[in-house]
């Protein structure tokens, strides 16, 4: 007999597979062009203009770039933070340049550990995903390492946004768990979807 928990996580299994290899047949230069206008999308948002500390990804595996937003705050006078993988956490550290990374966990980029530590100083924290839906739930790898993370915030003080290509929204509901985090916003080429209340007039 088969629980109805392993069907949930064999259909996320499914999911994560098909969505990663479509990600992955990108080419570098529609990465590049998709990334661009996904990037244009959130750094004229309003969440992003009242942000002072960001919390942002090393991008791997044609996730959706990273870099023009980075290059943007630090020219205003944001704070920019990034991660990297300590005793199974995800431990945010201030980003001064890209000498100060250095390759970590699974070859991603992470900053050097002796920089400041500020997991709890983020008021916005930007995040990858392999499926997203229209409901606020995502598919990562698998690891749990933003979920984790996620619950030690303060959701009220910390807005978590998506970054995704359209192609990568499920039509459907996408089946969670409990311990999974939802999005307050998810940022495609296409759109912005809110998933707080009142969190697009702010």
């Amino acid at each position: 007999m088969i629980d109805d928990r392993d069907i949930m996580v064999t259909d996320r299994t499914r999911l994560r597979l098909k969505y990663l290899e479509v990600r992955k047949a990108l080419s570098s230069f529609d990465s590049f062009i998709r990334s661009w206008a996904i990037q244009a999308r959130l750094i004229t948002s309003n969440l992003f203009c009242k942000a002072k500390v960001i919390g942002l990804y090393y991008p791997i595996l044609n996730e959706v770039q990273t870099f023009r937003i980075i290059t943007y705050s630090l020219s205003h006078f944001k704070t920019i933070c990034l991660p990297a993988v300590v005793d199974g956490r995800l431990l945010f550290y201030k980003y001064e340049s890209i000498m100060g990374l250095q390759k970590g966990k699974y070859n991603i980029m992470e900053p050097i550990y002796d920089n400041i530590y500020m997991n709890h100083e983020l008021d916005l924290l930007i995040i990858p995903g392999i499926v997203f839906d229209f409901f606020g739930n995502r598919i990562g790898y698998g690891k749990g390492y933003y979920d984790k993370l996620i619950s030690s915030l303060d959701r009220k003080k910390c807005t978590i946004a998506g970054l995704g290509y359209n192609f990568q929204v499920h039509p459907q509901e996408i089946e969670y768990f409990d311990h999974d985090a939802k999005l307050d916003a998810l940022f495609t080429e296409a759109e912005t979807r809110f998933f707080r209340p009142g969190l697009e007039e702010t």
